[in-house]
């Protein structure tokens, strides 16, 4: 009985070790839209004063409608 919860344990934690990391592991490089602005101005400086809650890494996209995107890292 012990030999067969050891299996089922092992077995589990051999199929959910790797997708944990694989999840950690692609979410790593996604940029994620922080906010929508009227122009690329207002965005760049929304950019430039979040630098404390995301760095360096940002940009400004052009979306629908003639909205800007700001995207953080």
């Amino acid at each position: 009985m012990k030999k067969r919860i050891g299996l089922l344990v092992a077995s589990a934690a051999a199929v959910l070790l790797p997708l944990a990391g694989a999840t950690s592991a692609s979410a790593a490089g996604e940029f994620h839209v922080r906010g929508v602005y009227y122009t690329q101005a207002q965005c760049y400086a929304a950019g430039v004063a979040g630098y404390e809650l995301w760095g360096p890494s940002f940009f400004c996209a052009d979306g629908p409608q003639g909205l800007v995107y700001l995207y953080t890292h």
